[in-house]
Parts: structure tokens; C-alpha cells; sequence
């Protein structure tokens, strides 16, 4: 990941890669940084080789210089402060925040997120690259809750195989609108890009498979407090699973009436340890709108 000082100049990198390797895989490697976001200085015109633009998919040669213009970032004003639960050598567990993105992205460049305020505070995340090191899964910025990152190479690979294998357990709280029926259900429906509204997802034809389990933990005034197991790990999942059946999050400004706080939180995850193959359990508080539907616990 480029420094603070490498930002903003040129950086002159003799290609050392393989014979016919594409210059945004190789280029991604070097710098550490995702492949999306070097595609993007490449045709952004801030990569050259031998003092002329190229594309990501043009093929070094052994002996020629690639040069790099990393650009200035804006650099969050304070970082936010993030409850850590749980950390050793290997992973953290945090309790995120409602309103802190996971890492930076579009609208959000300035602003403190989970990554920027962990490194900061001297929490030594690994694995993945640039703005996303360390994540491994990820929450909305307005969802509270239980968190994993990682701090190892090894520890990144571990979890993100167990996630791909649908190994990791996650428990949600939603409070949603009106009253659900039956006390328990599964919600399947291939998430997607919805083609009309580029900020939304939606249940799409082509979309990915996408399965969420639900259970009734109380019905009051209209509305539900569902205990919430996600199958899989889709882009807003269970916000697009419950506002297809009738029932949007409580505060959702995209799939349901968008009043007051989102009312989703990050309740329980478990996963195997990364080093010592142990399972283990970790929980984060609900927030206080959720105690009075959780009978003031």
C-alpha cells in the first residue's frame, strides 16, 4: 500500500513480471492495491510505459519502465472510534459503529472508516490490499455490529476461505415493518445489480444465489424483531430479502420508508480461528433501540 509521502509522485518500476503478464495484474501486486482501482490510474492516463499512456491489458516487456503517479488522497480529519471486542496476534473483532463505513468509497472520500480508524489507532491490519486491507467480510455503513478483520497474510486466506465455504455463522437483529408470519422461514432470491437504480440491489434474473433464515423473536405495534442467519454474504441481502416479502428494515432509505435509524445490527458471528482451528464465538451489544424489544437487555 503506497505511504502517505509516495503520493503524489512518480514512482519508476522496472518490470520484473512473467512473459505476457498483463500489466494491471502485475501492477496490482507491486503496489499492493486492488486491481479495480489500478485499471483506474491506467486509464486515468497516470501510468506509463516507455512516456506513453497504455491500457491495463498491455503486456510488458522485459526492460522497460512502467511509471506510476500514485494521486493525493484526502486523509479523514479524526479518526472514528471503534470498540474493539476481541484481539490477538491473527484477527480483531470489532463492535462497528452506525454511520462508519467499512473502508472509503464513492461520497465517502474524507471521511473515517473502520480501516482508517483501526490503522491509525495502531492496529496492524494485513491481507487484501489498499483501502480494504484486512476485511474480510463487510457491514453497511448505517448497520451496527460484530466485525472480523485480520492482521496476518494467513489469517486473511483462512477467512475468506471459510467464508466462500459458508463455514462462518452470523446472527442479525432486525426490526422490521409489520407483523411476520410464520415464526420461522427461508428467503432465496438471486441478488443483483437492479439495472433501473444503480445504488440498489435487487432480486434479478442472473443475479447471485442469495439465502436467509429468519425466526420470530416478538411481534409489537405493528412491527417484528426477527432473529436474523444470512447463507450467504450478497450486497445488502437481508435488507433486499425482507423488503421482497413485505417486511423492509425499520429506517431503510432504500428498500423500505427510510425513517430514522436502520434498525439492523451485527449480532453473533463464528468462524474457526485462523491459527489454531478452534471454533470460537464472538457477540456485540445491541444498541440501545433495540433493549426495550429485547426486554430491556
Amino acid at each position: 500500500m503506497p505511504t502517505k509521502e509516495e503520493k503524489g509522485k512518480e514512482k519508476a518500476l522496472p518490470y520484473d513480471g512473467t512473459p505476457g503478464e498483463r500489466l494491471d495484474r502485475w501492477l496490482a501486486a507491486k503496489l499492493g492495491l486492488p486491481r479495480a482501482k489500478v485499471q483506474r490510474l491506467i486509464r486515468g492516463g497516470l501510468v506509463t510505459v516507455g512516456g506513453r499512456p497504455v491500457s491495463p491489458s498491455y503486456r510488458p516487456r522485459e526492460g522497460e519502465v512502467v511509471r506510476v503517479t500514485m494521486p493525493g488522497e484526502p486523509r479523514p480529519r479524526k479518526a472514528a472510534k471503534i470498540p474493539i471486542i476481541y484481539e490477538d496476534d491473527d484477527i480483531v473483532v470489532i463492535n462497528k459503529p452506525t454511520g462508519v463505513a467499512v473502508h472509503s468509497g464513492v461520497g465517502r472520500e474524507g471521511e473515517p472508516t473502520v480501516v482508517s480508524s483501526l490503522l491509525a489507532r495502531g492496529v496492524p491490519l494485513a491481507g487484501g490490499g489498499g483501502d480494504r486491507v484486512g476485511v474480510v467480510h463487510r457491514l453497511d455503513a448505517d448497520t451496527s455490529g460484530v466485525m472480523v478483520l485480520t492482521k496476518t497474510e494467513e489469517a486473511y486466506r483462512s477467512l475468506i476461505e471459510q467464508f466462500q465455504r459458508r463455514e462462518v455463522e452470523k446472527e442479525y437483529l432486525a426490526l422490521v415493518e409489520g407483523e411476520v408470519e410464520p415464526d420461522r422461514g427461508v428467503i432465496e432470491g438471486p441478488i443483483g445489480r437492479d439495472p433501473r437504480r444503480p445504488r440498489w440491489m435487487g432480486i434479478v434474473e442472473g443475479g447471485k444465489e442469495a439465502i436467509t433464515e429468519f425466526e420470530v423473536l416478538r411481534r409489537e405495534r405493528g412491527r417484528t424483531l426477527l432473529l436474523v442467519r444470512p447463507k450467504t454474504g450478497r450486497t445488502h441481502q437481508i435488507r433486499v430479502h425482507l423488503s421482497s416479502v413485505g417486511h423492509p428494515v425499520v429506517g431503510d432509505p432504500l428498500y423500505g420508508r427510510g425513517e430514522g435509524k436502520l434498525m439492523l445490527h451485527s449480532w453473533r458471528i463464528a468462524f474457526r480461528h485462523p491459527r489454531t482451528g478452534e471454533r470460537v464465538r464472538f457477540s456485540a451489544p445491541p444498541p440501545s433501540e433495540f433493549r426495550s424489544w429485547l426486554g430491556g437487555s
